[in-house]
């Protein structure tokens, strides 16, 4: 799958679950039989593609309503309807739910701001409760939830590990270890190829322990040539809403330079370039931000498109161009000047008009 297909996995789980959702989620919306839309089913069914929670039964969202309700699990404390674990200590369903919640908003809030480390005290079992995590942590987690797997690659990078090593540290480490090139998601399925195979999914609390689905081999991402330009709205870390400005910039920049150099010479997307054109002297990389302001989208995108240059095997002289919706100011020129001067750098600021 490409980023963008991850990313509107994402994206519409965070659309469905924003934090005013979350704040007045009902047991209910939180978990049930026969509804495809709770929190638990998002989390472990629609997202599944952004790391699995698959395979062990539903006492890993803390409390569950039973489907034969003639079959109370002997582990859990069982209630008329719902199961839930020991460790939630209440009367009935609606008391371990207000403390199930107070967990998942705990491990939302935590995972916004970056506090990770917040999150390995929470009751909640550590499968559901770290892939809650990464939903909400804008990308900073590996979406590895297996602990027996993040053990084993945790002592692939050198980490002494035992019980009372904390799945905090080794989410740090992993990200540390992450080649700025790829992805989280191209990274897991990188780290499951390698260290997942043998291993089976496990749950301190659960009993059974199913086999790992095995991903498919990451392949060399593939240049494209069209752009989905439909606004988009994404909310969920820090609540922004990102229309998709990129894409219709993005787009706007292919037209204009199949225009002048034909469609054969423009690659979209080829291993993560926006747009990069093919010359017989030169090959020219295009990296679009989608900033107001020409200073913003240098800053942001000048360390990227450099990282693609060097990646780039081809001998060709290689021209690096920043573009953005916005023409340059005067003080964005000086700034554009200054960061040439000061590092040597030879770049150039297009700007390219869309429609809003």
């Amino acid at each position: 799958m490409k980023y963008e297909q991850y990313n509107d996995i994402l994206d519409s789980f965070l659309s469905r679950w924003e934090q005013e959702d979350i704040e007045t989620m009902t047991l209910q919306e939180y978990v049930g039989v026969d509804n495809k839309d709770t929190f638990c089913q998002w989390v472990e069914t629609k997202t599944r593609v952004l790391g699995s929670i698959k395979g062990f039964n539903s006492i890993k969202f803390g409390i569950y309503e039973r489907k034969n309700l003639s079959k109370k699990p002997k582990y859990y404390v069982n209630g008329d309807r719902y199961t839930w674990l020991k460790r939630y200590d209440a009367a009935d369903e609606k008391a371990v739910f207000r403390k199930v919640h107070s967990d998942i908003l705990k491990i939302v809030n935590a995972s916004k701001s970056g506090r990770f480390e917040a999150i390995d005290d929470i009751g909640l079992p550590n499968l559901f409760k770290w892939k809650v995590a990464f939903l909400f942590s804008n990308e900073r987690l590996a979406p590895i939830f297996n602990q027996t797997v993040l053990f084993t690659i945790a002592n692939h990078f050198g980490m002494a590990t035992n019980r009372r090593t904390k799945i905090s540290e080794i989410q740090r480490l992993l990200i540390s270890k992450k080649p700025a090139a790829k992805s989280v998601y191209h990274f897991m399925l990188e780290l499951y190829n390698r260290f997942g195979n043998n291993n089976s999914l496990d749950y301190d609390e659960g009993k059974t322990q199913p086999k790992v689905r095995q991903p498919k081999k990451l392949r060399k991402r593939r240049p494209g040539k069209s752009r989905n330009t439909e606004t988009q709205t994404r909310s969920g870390s820090g609540s922004h809403i990102a229309q998709q400005k990129h894409n219709k910039i993005q787009e706007a920049l292919r037209m204009q330079l199949e225009e002048t150099y034909g469609n054969e010479c423009v690659l979209l997307e080829e291993n993560f370039v926006d747009v990069k054109l093919v010359q017989p002297d030169y090959l020219g990389f295009y990296e679009v931000k989608s900033a107001s302001y020409a200073s913003d989208c240098v800053k942001q995108a000048l360390g990227q498109v450099l990282l693609y240059t060097h990646n780039d095997e081809d001998i060709r002289p290689k021209k690096i161009y920043v573009v953005g919706q916005y023409p340059a100011t005067d003080m964005d020129t000086e700034y554009i000047n200054y960061i040439k001067k000061c590092l040597n750098i030879d770049f150039e600021y297009l700007s390219v008009a869309i429609d809003d």
